[in-house]
């Protein structure tokens, strides 16, 4: 996958622009946003939004882009960042100006609006880290490449009692159980 460092940082921007004002809301919720929305659109068109590289760290997958679209984005003078010593959530962003999103298809802007309003609404820094604390990210070590395929992995939910019943009856009737 190729790596879009325009539409990441369109991306970023737009994201703190959307939410990054909202009490709670910091580094860590953003990074879940932009993995969610990215396994989202991969999922859906096989293509990522820009092709950010996420990596396992202790909070959940982070991409690896985010310092430097963070540094960027401050000096062009699209955000500003500040740190609250007193806050579980201590980096707190704020968008000085809204952000051209004309490059984004509608699916992405419908996966990046999604999960910007549910992380920030419905989630706390610790419950969204514990929800991308998934099979593939305990597996892999520290530091290590989380390609955005194995988002689909932990997506495929366990049967049920009900889905077992009806596939084993299935089975019976093609001669297979």
């Amino acid at each position: 996958m190729t790596f879009d460092k325009e539409k990441f940082n369109r991306l970023v921007h737009y994201v703190v622009w959307k939410a990054g004002s909202h009490p709670g809301f910091g580094a860590t919720k953003l990074n879940k946003v932009l993995w969610f929305a990215e396994g989202r659109v991969f999922t859906l068109t096989g293509k990522p939004i820009a092709g950010a590289t996420y990596v396992r760290e202790k909070f959940g997958p982070v991409p690896r882009q985010i310092m430097q679209a963070r540094t960027e984005l401050v000096a062009e003078g699209a955000i500003k960042i500040t740190k609250n010593e007193r806050q579980y959530e201590n980096t707190q962003f704020m968008a000085l100006y809204k952000p051209d999103v004309s490059m984004f298809s509608g699916v992405e802007m419908q996966a990046i609006d999604y999960w910007t309003d549910y992380i920030d609404k419905q989630h706390t820094a610790t419950s969204i880290s514990e929800r991308s604390h998934d099979y593939v990210w305990q597996i892999a070590k520290m530091g290590e490449e989380l390609p955005l395929y194995v988002y689909r992995v932990n997506r495929i939910p366990e049967p049920t009692d009900e889905d077992v019943e009806r596939l084993k009856r299935r089975a019976k009737e093609l001669g297979l159980g």
